[in-house]
C-alpha cells in the first residue's frame, strides 16, 4: 500500500474534492485521481461517493479514515526519533472561540514559541459546531472553546475550567454599585451583545426566556474587543466572560453587575479527536495551558 496514496485520500476526505485535494499536495487533478482508484483497487472497496463536484466518504472509506490517521501518525513519531523541541518542524492548527484567542492564547503563545521555535501555530476562530467539524475532519488539531460541559465518543477532553459569565459596565452606570439587581429591571438598559449564535449569549437568552423577558440589545457585535471598548466610554451593559474583563476590572475601567436571578457558568475545554496522536507540540500546548491557569 502506497503510503502517498494514504495521504491523498486523507486529503480529499478533508477538502470534500479531489481539486481542492489537488491544489493541497500539489498535484493535478488527474494524480489524486489515479491514487485515489489504485487505493480503492487495492482494498476491494469504494472509498467516496462522488456527488457532483463534491465527494463524500462512504461506510467503508469512514471506516479506512481511522486506520489512515494511524499510519500517518506512526510516520509523524518515527520522524520525531531523536529530535529535541526546538528542533521540531511542522505546524499546530488550533481551533478557538475570538475571546479565547485575544484574552488567553494570545498571552500564552510567547511561552509557547520558547520551547517550539520552529512549529507555526495556525488559528482558526469560527462558532464551535464549525471548529468541531474541521476536528473531525482533521482540518484541525484541537479545538479550545467554551460552552457547555461537554462528553463525546469521538474527541477527548484534554482539560476543562469553569468559567463565570458576568453582567459589566462603566463604573459610572448607575447599576454599578445597586444591591439586589434582578434581571428584569436590567434588562430595561441599552445592551451590547454578542452574537446569539454564542453560548454566551444563549444561555442568557435561555435565562429570560424561562422569565418571560425578552432581550432586545442596542447593539450586537461579534467582537468582545469593541464590545468592552465601548463599555469603557460608558456605552451600555453587556455580558461577557469573566477573563474577557479581567484586566479592566483590576484597573477599575468597569464593574460587575451582580444580578439575583441570573448566574451562568460554562467551560472552557480544550479537545483532540480520539484518532489523533498526541504529539510533543499538542502535549506541551495541553501542558502550558492547565500550567497558566
Amino acid at each position: 500500500m502506497e503510503f502517498r496514496n494514504i495521504i491523498t485520500f486523507l486529503a480529499v476526505a478533508e477538502q470534500g474534492s479531489f481539486t481542492g485535494a489537488a491544489n493541497q499536495l500539489g498535484y493535478v487533478q488527474s494524480t489524486v485521481t489515479i491514487q485515489i482508484k489504485q487505493l480503492e483497487e487495492e482494498l476491494g472497496t469504494i472509498l467516496f461517493d462522488r456527488i457532483g463536484k463534491r465527494v463524500e466518504l462512504t461506510a467503508n472509506g469512514k471506516n479506512f479514515m481511522h486506520y489512515a490517521n494511524l499510519l500517518v501518525n506512526i510516520s509523524e513519531q518515527a520522524k520525531l526519533i531523536g529530535k529535541r523541541p526546538e528542533e521540531m518542524e511542522g505546524n499546530l492548527r488550533i481551533g478557538i472561540l475570538e475571546s479565547l484567542l485575544i484574552w488567553v492564547l494570545s498571552e500564552k503563545l510567547p511561552d509557547y514559541y520558547k520551547v517550539f521555535p520552529l512549529i507555526k501555530v495556525l488559528t482558526r476562530t469560527a462558532p464551535a459546531k464549525e471548529l468541531f467539524q474541521m476536528l473531525k475532519q482533521n482540518e484541525l488539531d484541537m479545538v479550545y472553546f467554551l460552552g457547555k460541559k461537554m462528553h463525546s465518543n469521538d474527541f477527548v477532553c484534554a482539560w476543562s475550567e469553569p468559567v463565570r459569565i458576568v453582567f459589566v459596565s462603566h463604573p459610572d452606570n448607575p447599576f454599578a454599585n445597586k444591591k439586589g439587581v434582578i434581571l428584569r429591571e436590567l434588562v430595561e438598559q441599552p445592551f451590547i451583545l454578542t452574537e446569539n449564535t454564542g453560548f454566551y449569549r444563549s444561555a442568557l437568552e435561555e435565562i429570560a426566556m424561562e422569565q418571560g423577558i425578552s432581550i432586545q440589545p442596542l447593539f450586537v457585535i461579534d467582537n468582545t474587543s469593541a464590545i468592552i471598548k465601548l463599555l469603557k466610554k460608558g456605552l451600555g451593559i453587556s455580558f461577557l466572560p469573566e477573563y474577557a474583563v479581567q484586566e479592566s476590572l483590576i484597573n477599575n475601567e468597569l464593574v460587575i453587575i451582580e444580578v439575583e436571578d441570573c448566574s451562568i457558568q460554562l467551560w472552557n475545554q480544550l479537545f483532540y479527536h480520539k484518532d489523533k496522536w498526541l504529539a510533543p507540540q499538542m502535549e506541551s500546548f495541553i501542558k502550558l495551558i492547565k500550567d497558566n491557569n
